[in-house]
């Protein structure tokens, strides 16, 4: 079944069928798949705006690119823009060969839609280049350090990255791969390095394992993990074999992977049901894995975001600045993760159950009143009965 992201690439690439182009561009693209026709229309129409331009720069007219040239480029500007997002929605990517990149980047300030565009002093003419690709397709195959290469297949998708995953054929292991989406700036590259090496730092069972991180593409590989725990419980919330014994497993991993964190000095700072992830093994064992730490933050350190906006998923309402939060804000968000997992809703539990005053007591208006350690949380778990999430005392 196509996802959203590849049908939003099939309607994209579908409009370029019947366009004409010129023979010589499609023969540059023909290892380029289904992408070849838009790889060698948009490459065709830049080099002929290129081409102007270097012509009139060079005629000393101060630089005038034309209206009508002018409006042809912003237009290729917009279909480049939206074949990133579309290749990138479907779990694929593209790279534009860095002088043409340049000459984009740089084309975005100075072109006017309308009576022409004087060209900026100091122009440096464009080096057009019709015989090598000017685009080329990443994320389809990932090369491994022994030069071995293995096809990549999306699996997620966040605000700043896509995760892939892809089975090492030397030792035919599952992967994932996590890589910093296309147009990125300087500050999102920091924060997703310092995710990395926080996460490189921790050896614990419930932490996401990391690997190897790769500054040519800003991307790092990582443990393999078959589901959120979002998806996890509201596929099996109401089947039978999914008992409060496993729920209690769960939520004991969780709890313990989260003391760990704060043994450490780290805070989350973005606890939610979809950074927690399973990790499955045959015939229904799993290992609760916190991921996503691009939030996270050392005690003792500015290690992200750290200023007044209030940033993550479950927001503690008693939180006045991000850089003020405590291991009792993560506690906030524990309890909703918690009423999740034993009750799979995202509303917190009733307060009249046993389970229903931890949960309660996690997610306290009063930072004062709620647990002040996860210890204590670990504690209140390990009593709970099966029949206390219903009753009463």
């Amino acid at each position: 079944m196509e996802s959203v992201g590849e049908k939003r690439l099939k309607n994209f690439l579908a409009k370029y069928v019947d366009r004409e182009v010129d023979d010589a561009y499609l023969t540059l693209y023909n290892d380029s798949g289904d992408t070849a026709r838009v790889f060698a229309s948009l490459h065709e129409r830049l080099d002929r705006e290129f081409d102007w331009m270097n012509l009139k720069a060079r005629n000393g007219r101060s630089g005038h690119f034309n209206a009508e040239n002018s409006r042809a480029l912003l237009d290729v500007i917009d279909e480049v823009d939206e074949l990133y997002k579309s290749l990138e929605k479907a779990g694929r990517s593209v790279e534009l060969s860095p002088e043409y990149h340049r000459v984009l980047t740089a084309s975005r300030v100075w072109l006017e839609p309308s009576g022409g565009s004087p060209i900026p002093e100091g122009f440096t003419p464009v080096d057009v280049d019709k015989y090598e690709p000017a685009f080329t397709l990443g994320d389809a195959a990932i090369t491994l350090p022994n030069h071995s290469k293995a096809n990549l297949k999306v699996v997620g998708e966040g605000a700043y990255a896509m995760v892939h995953k892809f089975t090492d054929p030397n030792y035919d292991i599952t992967i994932a791969r996590k890589k910093l989406k296309h147009g990125a700036d300087e500050e999102e590259v920091d924060r997703f390095r310092r995710e990395f090496d926080t996460m490189k730092s921790l050896d614990f069972p419930y932490i996401l394992q990391v690997y190897r991180f790769s500054e040519a593409d800003n991307s790092y590989t990582m443990e393999y993990c078959h589901s959120t725990l979002l998806d996890y419980v509201k596929k099996r919330n109401n089947k039978k074999e999914f008992d409060f014994a496993l729920r209690k497993r769960m939520a004991l991993q969780f709890l313990y992977g989260v003391n760990f964190l704060h043994m450490k000095k780290i805070m989350h700072r973005d606890l939610s049901y979809k950074n927690v992830l399973i990790r499955e093994y045959p015939e229904g064992p799993f290992t609760i894995k916190l991921s996503d730490f691009g939030l996270a933050k050392l005690a003792e350190s500015d290690l992200t975001k750290s200023g007044a906006e209030i940033f993550g998923t479950i927001v503690d309402p008693a939180l006045e600045k991000f850089m003020s939060f405590k291991p009792v804000n993560d506690i906030y968000a524990v309890g909703f993760v918690l009423s999740y997992i034993f009750k799979g809703t995202k509303n917190l539990v009733p307060d009249g159950t046993d389970l229903g005053k931890i949960v309660h007591k996690c997610s306290h208006s009063d930072p004062a009143k709620r647990y002040q350690g996860v210890r204590k949380i670990i504690a209140a778990v390990e009593e709970l009965a099966p029949e206390a999430l219903d009753k009463s005392d």
